[in-house]
């Protein structure tokens, strides 16, 4: 048998990091350190994985760990802060495009000239990782059907081990990691089947940009006929303006390419190329305006904040285009090679903000409805106390007790609003006091259970009950005097309930024993179970247990 190749090895090794990083996380009971681990392990392994030898060039391993470190300590903070609310959705999408570039960057290191790094080589990268990662990600697909197949094989022969070992949250802690792994050990070295794949989209991109300049320029001399009006009417115009932006955008990178061969179109396609990105800052500001007529009407709100965030990123992208065309230099749109790695850079230090105190959304959000109903613009009764105080994180926590503070005061608004107002926020504080919503995570139906506790901590170290939470209620479904407990999740979509059970008589440790799917209305049912209406059945049919294994019976059914 021949021996492991030292890049095999190194692969292997640092799938066990990561499978370790991640049983850390899964164990670790702090949400926030789970998520910084969890980070970590993405990070700087995929960094690893694509620099291969090359991390130890040039100082390049400081990079990564930089930017390791980075993202995990915003992982940190994000969910220590904001471990239910909007910035903690929204950082999972924002940490993969800030690894995509800062990936970029530190790929293109080892190989610079001067100071900063070739643009023919953050090209390069920039569209390779995308088609590497792609790659891990089919072969980590295709390990873990095959695994489900032999597990599900021999639990036909009734030998559900190996179903239940691949199916164990440690196990693919270590597979999943080594699965991909080996997927980005076999993207880097077949670098000439993702070059091609490179060139089949960037072939794409050459067709489809004429057709996406054509409905740009179309688009923008109709409003000269229609007016804006239509646009400010719709709810929805920012959204749809600002995906035609990024399609020309993209299509016009994917063209330019690492800016040393031109783009081999008739000279009519390139004018009509420039027209549409010279329209590009109009349509972005238009998008802008659209966004604003929303704040001004009604004050801003985290998508709005976002909104106005993705106007500004999209309007600096316009304007290097445009800076691009106006160019007087021999190859066509050759400055975009300037202008590109510096709002790259630009984009991503934008983003980290984002999710510091500067630019927190919901922090600019919660003092802006406040403002907007001390300064009249908002009437009391149009004011939403419960948005503010459950929907805002902890800004908006701030600045409801803040307001609640200077009405008891008398230091705000004339009577009779005062009094209106105070007594809106002190029905929603003598509410949150009898349940907290931001911070609980089982929220019990009827009485808990004695040992409520340690089941608490058998779902922390599962991640069952994930935010937003669940419901559960206590039952005995086997007759035997002891309390099983049913947990629900809080999603409106859940169609399942877990169960759990005490793990053996007189013990207090809780394990999961199984589920019950086909739920079709999760709210009802959690209404049902607190009117009371809900009580255990036994099964219409006995079953049968063969070599230790019950068999499940499925009823037929039956026409009406």
């Amino acid at each position: 048998m021949p021996a492991l190749s030292r890049s095999l090895l190194f692969y292997i090794a640092i799938a066990l990091v990561q499978g370790l990083l991640l049983v850390a996380g899964l164990l670790h009971e702090q949400p926030a350190v789970s998520s910084a681990l969890w980070t970590l392990a993405l990070v700087a392994g995929s960094n690893l994985q694509l620099l291969g030898s090359a991390v130890r060039e040039r100082g390049t391993w400081a990079l990564v760990i930089g930017l390791s470190v980075l993202l995990s300590g915003f992982s940190y903070w994000v969910l220590l802060n904001n471990a239910n609310g909007w910035l903690s959705m929204f950082w999972s999408f924002t940490a993969l495009v800030l690894g995509y570039i800062g990936t970029a960057f530190i790929l293109s290191w080892p190989t610079r000239e001067g100071l900063g790094p070739r643009y023919q080589d953050l090209f390069r990268h920039a569209w390779n990782n995308a088609f590497i990662v792609i790659l891990a990600w089919l072969v980590t697909l295709a390990f873990s059907m095959l695994l489900w197949l032999c597990g599900g094989l021999f639990s036909l022969l009734g030998m559900s081990q190996l179903d239940e070992l691949f199916g164990s949250q440690y196990f693919m802690c270590f597979s999943m990691p080594l699965f991909f792994s080996l997927g980005m050990r076999m993207g880097r070295v077949n670098q000439r089947v993702i070059g091609l794949l490179r060139d089949i989209l960037l072939t794409v991109c050459r067709y489809l940009l004429p057709l996406c300049a054509l409905i740009t320029v179309v688009f923008t001399l109709t409003l000269a006929f229609t007016g804006l009006q239509p646009i400010w009417s719709t709810g929805y115009s920012s959204r749809i303006l600002l995906c035609l932006v990024a399609s020309n955008l993209f299509l016009i990178n994917g063209v330019f390419q690492d800016g040393r061969s031109d783009a081999s179109y008739a000279r009519l396609l390139k004018l009509l190329i420039n027209a549409s990105l010279c329209c590009l800052p109009l349509l972005v500001l238009m998008a802008g305006y659209s966004s604003w007529l929303r704040i001004d009407q009604y004050g801003l709100t985290p998508s709005r904040v976002l909104a106005m965030f993705l106007v500004a990123l999209a309007l600096v992208h316009s304007l290097a285009a445009l800076w691009a065309v106006l160019g007087r230099q021999g190859a066509w749109l050759a400055r975009l090679s300037r202008s590109n790695p510096w709002v790259a850079l630009l984009s991503f230090v934008a983003l980290l903000l984002l999710f510091t105190p500067v630019l927190d959304p919901q922090a600019l959000s919660a003092s802006n409805q406040v403002q907007r109903l001390l300064s009249g613009r908002t009437p009391v009764a149009d004011f939403d106390v419960r948005a503010l105080r459950r929907h805002l994180g902890e800004p908006g926590r701030a600045q409801f007790n803040a307001l609640l503070e200077q009405v008891r005061q008398g230091q705000v608004l004339q009577e009779p609003d005062r009094t209106s107002l105070r007594e809106l926020l002190e029905s929603v504080s003598r509410d949150d006091q009898s349940v907290d919503y931001l911070t609980a995570k089982v929220q019990w139906l009827g009485p808990e259970v004695d040992d409520s506790a340690q089941l608490v901590e058998v779902l922390t170290s599962r991640s069952d009950c994930t935010p937003p939470g669940c419901f559960a209620w206590a039952v005995d479904l086997n007759d035997d005097g002891v309390n099983e407990v049913l947990l629900i999740g809080k999603h409106a979509w859940e169609s399942s309930a877990m169960l759990f059970a005490r793990d053996g008589q007189g013990k207090v440790l809780w394990r999961y024993t199984g589920k019950f799917n086909g739920i079709p209305d999760a709210a009802g049912l959690i209404a049902q179970i607190r009117e009371g209406k809900i009580k255990p059945v036994r099964p219409h049919y006995k079953t049968f247990k063969v070599d230790g294994v019950e068999l499940d019976f499925q009823q037929a059914y039956r026409h009406p």
